[in-house]
């Protein structure tokens, strides 16, 4: 599960026009209501700042997880030139990697117990 973004957090941007981006801080405001390692939460649609005079936008999160109605973001989530590249990490977000293992049990009609031991056999970490 990927960690919490926040205002503050870091993301790159590989934009280069009119001029070479190199991304930089989440802004505020963030969520006013949710705080994550005393500092306001980042959502979809949160803006990020980019060098050469400029800003990304958000544009993926855990759709699972609402923060103001907006998915959370986090680790790794996309921006529209780049990604977030820092959260914090004692705050995770997402489902369990076994929550997948579950539906595909249960999509195959298999005990989920017969899954984790097959995953675990072909060396997979889920």
């Amino acid at each position: 599960m990927p960690a919490a973004a926040r205002v503050g957090d870091k993301h790159v941007c590989h934009k280069s026009d009119p001029v070479a981006h190199k991304g930089g801080n989440i802004l505020v405001p963030g969520s006013r209501t949710v705080f994550i390692g005393e500092m306001n939460a980042a959502r979809v649609g949160d803006r990020a700042w980019c060098e050469g005079d400029a800003y990304d936008v958000i544009v993926t999160g855990e759709p699972t997880v609402l923060i103001g109605e907006r998915p959370a973001a986090r680790l790794g989530d996309a921006t529209d030139g780049g990604h977030v590249t820092s959260g914090c990490t004692t705050v995770l977000i997402g489902p369990h990697p076994q929550v997948e293992l579950l539906r595909e049990a249960a999509r195959s009609g298999a005990p989920f117990c017969e899954k984790v031991i097959r995953v675990r056999l072909e060396g997979r970490d889920e």
